[in-house]
């Protein structure tokens, strides 16, 4: 299984992102681009073809998510592939959801 996350780096450093991976390893491949950025590669191109290849796609919800147009741009892809989608939330809380419920948190924020 291919699980990408996605994440804003201002509120996500990388102790936390290694502490994500730590807890999905089991689950699947996991891309989180500061820890899986193959070098050499033009990084929007390693993010979307990643993306793209996805089976499950993680938001790991903040502040600055929502405020972000690269995580947006994301989201919207991802719901427009209709990946299955799991949230992170700022506590630790991991939950299921439709992308048409973290609509208006993202677009009324932006």
């Amino acid at each position: 299984m291919r699980i990408f996350v996605s994440y804003s780096r201002r509120d996500n450093p990388l102790s936390r992102l290694s502490e994500i991976e730590s807890h999905l390893r089991h689950v699947g491949n996991i891309y989180i681009d500061d820890l899986h950025y193959p070098p050499g590669v033009d990084r929007q191109v390693a993010v979307e073809a990643t993306l793209a290849a996805a089976d499950i796609f993680i938001a790991v919800l903040s502040v600055s998510y929502t405020r972000t147009p690269w995580t947006r741009y994301e989201l919207s892809e991802a719901a427009d592939r209709d990946i299955p989608l799991l949230v992170f939330t700022e506590t630790g809380a991991v939950r299921t959801t439709q992308y048409d419920e973290l609509a208006p948190l993202v677009y009324t924020i932006a």
